[in-house]
């Protein structure tokens, strides 16, 4: 643990030095305890940014498929996102979002914080989508309080479908958490879920200044549109 916690700083060091990001509301972090950090999806390296610049340790979900490849590139790759933390879940059909959210759990139970993207994919056209309800069934499951966060520029780091990153600066706003405590005694009605989902949208949007669209994004649809660019 401790050698995965020191490359994970020479990394976020390594980030500061090259994108300069402007980091601001990192005292809305808990000091302990479980948090989940819900942040709107722009480029692949959303995750990859927000693990090492949280200035705690934070899991995110992903394929389990990325721990196992051959090939030096493949190992090399495996090994980075085994040191920021990945949550490795196997992706077969609908049991992938259970074990998602099962494996996110545990984690946060052991008092660590859990990264998600409630949009479920990156956004298509910059803009904010609805949010799967993942996140706020965490907190209410949890009693884990929500991070809202708010990502500005990230896919002018790296755009859909490209390999490369670009030495651009970008935004990481973090918000004042949110408490679960506020749906006392409703934790488990779907309404409750939807509500508390769209009030942690509604302030990933007024962090990350998006236009709200009240749909769903289609996983996919980013890479589409960054090929026809």
């Amino acid at each position: 643990m401790a050698g995965r916690e020191a490359v994970r700083r020479i990394l976020a060091a390594v980030t500061v030095g090259v994108f300069r990001p402007k980091v601001t509301g990192v005292e809305n972090i808990p000091r302990g305890g479980p948090f989940v950090l819900a942040a709107n999806h722009l480029s692949f390296c959303d995750h990859i940014f927000l693990s090492l610049l949280v200035p705690r340790p934070v899991y995110f979900v992903g394929k389990a498929e990325r721990l196992g490849r051959g090939g030096l590139r493949g190992r090399l790759s495996g090994l980075f996102f085994e040191k920021v933390g990945m949550i490795p879940v196997r992706r077969d059909g609908g049991r992938g979002g259970v074990a998602a959210l099962t494996a996110s759990q545990e984690v946060l139970e052991r008092g660590a914080g859990v990264g998600i993207h409630p949009e479920g994919t990156r956004s298509p056209d910059g803009r904010l989508y609805r949010g799967h309800t993942g996140a706020a069934w965490l907190s209410l499951e949890t009693g884990a309080p929500v991070v809202p966060c708010g990502l500005i520029g990230t896919e002018r780091v790296q755009s859909p479908g490209k390999l490369l990153l670009r030495p651009v600066r970008f935004e990481v706003h973090f918000g004042a958490p949110l408490s679960p405590a506020d749906y006392a005694g409703k934790e488990h009605l779907s309404l409750t879920r939807r509500r508390y989902t769209d009030r942690i949208m509604q302030q990933i949007g007024a962090l990350s200044g998006q236009e709200s669209v009240p749909r769903f994004a289609v996983k996919g649809q980013a890479l589409k549109e960054g090929s026809h660019a």
